[in-house]
C-alpha cells in the first residue's frame, strides 16, 4: 500500500498505475491491543459489530487458533503487488511491479521460487488473474484513464503466457483521488461469478478500508459493489487463498500509516461467505520488518505457499523486496 516512490517512478516512465484489501447484536466497538516490542509498543485494531447501516464492517474477532508462518525467504527481488498462480506441477508464475523494469515483470519460477524473466507488461500494475467457468482466462488490474487522471480498475482477458491482453472494459471503479487505493483481488465464487476486493476510501489515519463487489454473472465482467466494508481502520491488501462454500481463507497486511512504532503485517482470517469477516487481530508475521502485500498458492501438503513485499519499518522512502514463506493453518 502506498508505495510513493514506485508510484511515481513508474508512471511517468510507463504511463501505468504503479502504486505499489457476525455478530447481529449492538455493543460498542471490541479494541484488541497488540503488543509489538518489548518497550511495550501496541497496535490497536478496532472491530465494530453494529449491524444498523449499509455501511459498517462485516467483520468479528475471535479467539481460534490462528494461522503461522514459517520458512521466510529473501527472494533478493526488488517488487511490489506481486500475483502467483499455478502454470503446472513444476512451475509457478509470479506478476510484480518492478522499478528494474519499469513496469510489471513476469518471471516463471519453480516450487523453490528459483525463477527466469518471461516478459514485461507495460501500464498495468496490481493484476490478478482468474479462469472463468467458460475458460476465459480474465485478468483484473489498476492503469491510468488517461481522460479522467484517475487510477481505475478494468478487466481484460489475457494471454496464456500473461504478457498480451485483449478487450480491455473499465468496471467503473475509480480512486476517487485518494492515494490508498487499489490492490485488487479477484476471486471464483462457488457459483461461478467472479468477486473483487480491494481498498477504498481512506479516512484519516489508518483509515483504510477493504470493500468488494460481485459480477452480475459468471462473464465477470459487470460488477455491482458488495454493501458494507468487509474490514475497516486500516486493514488492506486483501488475498483469498480459499473460495468454498463455507469455508474462505485469506490473508491481508495493515496500513503504513503507524509507521515506525506499528509494522505492517500479514493477518489470516476466514469466512462462510467472503462477505462477514473473522479473524484473532494478531499478526502472524514477525514485527521486525513490514510486511504487506501477499499472494499465496495451495501445496500438495496442505500449506499454501505465500509471497510478500518486505520493507523496514520506516516512514519515507524505503526499499521493497520481495519474500517467500509458508502459511500453516490452524
Amino acid at each position: 500500500m502506498r508505495k510513493f516512490i514506485v508510484i511515481s517512478i513508474i508512471l511517468s516512465c510507463c504511463g501505468g498505475s504503479a502504486e505499489s484489501l457476525p455478530a447481529e447484536v449492538d455493543e460498542e466497538p471490541i479494541i484488541v491491543e497488540q503488543e509489538l516490542t518489548d518497550e511495550g509498543k501496541e497496535q490497536e485494531t478496532t472491530t465494530t459489530q453494529q449491524e444498523t447501516t449499509t455501511t459498517q464492517q462485516e467483520t468479528t474477532t475471535t479467539t481460534l487458533p490462528d494461522a503461522v508462518l514459517s520458512n521466510i525467504k529473501n527472494l533478493n527481488t526488488r517488487g511490489v503487488s506481486p500475483h502467483m498462480e499455478v502454470v503446472d506441477s513444476t512451475t509457478i508464475r509470479i506478476f510484480y511491479s518492478s522499478l528494474d523494469v519499469m513496469g510489471l515483470a513476469v518471471d516463471l519460477c519453480d516450487f523453490n521460487l528459483n525463477c527466469t524473466r518471461q516478459g514485461v507488461v507495460n501500464r498495468v500494475q496490481d493484476l490478478t488473474l482468474v479462469t472463468t467457468v467458460d475458460g476465459v482466462r480474465r485478468g483484473y488490474f489498476v492503469e491510468l484513464n488517461p481522460n479522467t487522471k484517475s487510477k481505475e480498475i478494468y478487466t481484460a482477458i489475457f494471454s496464456e503466457d500473461g504478457l498480451t491482453y485483449t478487450d480491455t472494459k473499465a468496471l467503473g471503479f475509480s480512486d476517487g483521488g485518494s492515494m490508498a487505493w487499489g490492490v485488487p483481488d479477484a476471486v471464483l465464487l462457488p457459483d461461478g461469478r467472479v468477486r473483487l476486493y480491494w481498498v477504498a476510501e481512506s479516512e484519516g489515519r489508518r483509515g483504510e478500508k477493504i470493500i468488494s463487489a460481485t459480477s452480475e454473472s459468471t462473464l465477470g465482467v459487470d460488477f455491482t459493489q458488495d454493501p458494507g466494508y468487509r474490514f475497516e481502520d486500516g486493514y488492506v491488501d486483501f488475498e483469498v487463498l480459499n473460495a468454498e462454500t463455507d469455508n474462505w481463507k485469506a490473508v491481508f497486511s495493515y496500513s503504513p500509516e503507524g509507521l515506525p512504532q506499528i509494522p505492517q503485517s500479514i493477518f489470516y482470517g476466514t469466512s462462510k461467505d467472503g462477505l462477514k469477516w473473522e479473524f484473532t487481530g494478531n499478526p502472524i508475521s514477525p514485527l521486525d520488518v513490514s510486511y504487506l502485500d501477499p499472494t499465496g498458492i495451495l501445496l500438495d501438503d496442505g500449506t499454501y505457499l505465500l509471497v510478500s513485499t518486505v520493507a523496514p519499518n520506516e516512514l519515507g522512502e524505503r526499499d521493497y523486496i520481495l519474500y517467500s514463506m509458508i502459511l500453516t493453518l490452524p
